[in-house]
Parts: C-alpha cells; structure tokens; sequence
C-alpha cells in the first residue's frame, strides 16, 4: 500500500488525491480489482464520493470493481440514540451550516443526488449501520446505497434498530441485523476503526485500489480513472 497518501476535510470539503500516475491507453481486459471505500453512511460527501466512483468504473467497462466496506467514524463520540439534528449542526458548524450544505446539495445535483437536509431530524450514531454494512459482505454496495438514500433522501433515522431491521427486510436480507450481532463483526469494525486511525485519516471518502494506490476525497470520475487504470495495470 502506498504511504502517499493526503487527507480531506471530514463531512465539509471534497479532499485532495494522491499520486497514482497517469492512465494509460493499452489497459488489461477483464481485470478485477477490489476496491477498500473508508466512509461513513452519514457523511454527505462519502455518498457523491460513491457515485463517482461508479461513474470512474463505468467508463472502464472492462475492469471490474469489487468493493469493501471499511467504517470510518464521523462523530466516535456520538450518544448511542444520536442527538437533534439542528443541535448537532450549530454545535459543529455554528452559523455557517446553511453555506455548508448548500455547497455540498449543489455538488451532489451533479451526481444525481437530491439531498434533503431539511429532512433529517437526528444525527445518528452510524455504528450499527456499519455493522450491518460489514456483515453484508459482497452485497454493502447495494446496500450503501440504500442507506445513503434512507438517510440523506427520506430523513430516516438509521440509528434506530427498528429502522435497520425496515431496511433489511426491504433489501430481502431480514436476519441481516442477526448476522450484525455477531461478535466477530463487531471486531472487525474495531479493526476498521483502529486501521483508519493508523493511516491517519482525517477525511472520508478514502479509497484504496488493489492495496496500492489512494486517493481522498469525492473527487470527479476524470480524477478517479488513473488510479484504476493504474491499479489494473499492475
């Protein structure tokens, strides 16, 4: 894994890139490469990174990605029934949240993405989204997306166990929050928690291709090829 690697602002800015090097135009065919995605379900740029990300890999029909959900925590110290959502947003952001995610509502029209802050009446604790995401396993992709749109589009509270277990069922997975449970889950969680804190990160969205290669940030697709072609490559 490179040690190259330059960090994002967290839940506010879209983050810088680290070098991966230039495409190229005789790329391998049929190639795979798994891609590690540090995020966290109730960031705002995490879910534009995601569809950027998607855009990047189809414009390389011929690579195909296979995602890893690593956790990554926004607010480690936030209550276990999470907490108003205005009060959140005046204590992290004071008088400036309005211009915040103004910003960030243009940048995901972009990406297809209506958000609906307005919406959103808690600020949750994501760790049982995360756990949920991680027991998933090949399926947190989809999953992801379901959760972002929960959160960020219907106002849900996926904080809320009886919510997850909605959510489930709905993406026909209903022992879903069961296999969450399991304790090994839970260290792997950990385990997420404590990598990210040895890398240093301090932004999210983080992605790491084929081990090699990273990149921080919700950057545009045009930025996020290289590192594919690059990855693939090697």
């Amino acid at each position: 894994m490179s040690d190259r690697f330059e960090h994002g602002e967290i839940d506010g800015e879209a983050g810088n890139t680290s070098s991966a090097g230039g495409g190229t135009d005789d790329r391998p065919t049929g190639k795979t490469i798994n891609v590690e995605i540090y995020a966290d379900i109730i960031c705002p740029w995490c879910y534009i990174g995601k569809r950027r990300l998607e855009d990047a890999f189809a414009k390389r029909p011929d690579i195909t990605p296979v995602y890893h959900w690593r956790a990554f925590l926004l607010n480690p110290t936030m209550p276990r029934d999470g907490m108003d959502r205005n009060a959140y947003l005046h204590a992290k952001f004071g008088h400036s949240a309005a211009a915040v995610y103004g910003r960030i509502a243009t940048a995901g029209l972009d990406s297809g993405i209506s958000f609906r802050f307005d919406d959103i009446r808690r600020t949750p604790d994501s760790r049982a989204a995360h756990r949920m995401l991680i027991a998933a396993g090949s399926e947190n992709a989809m999953l992801s997306e379901t959760l972002y749109r929960a959160y960020f589009i219907d106002g849900r509270d996926i904080g809320d166990m009886a919510v997850l277990a909605e959510i489930a069922d709905a993406a026909g997975q209903p022992d879903l929050l069961e296999k969450a449970a399991d304790e090994a889950v839970g260290r792997q969680l950990e385990n997420n928690l404590a990598t990210a804190n040895q890398l240093r990160l301090d932004g999210v969205p983080f992605f790491i291709f084929d081990g090699k290669y990273a990149i921080a940030g919700a950057h545009q697709p045009e930025h996020l090829i290289p590192a594919i072609d690059a990855a693939a490559a090697a």
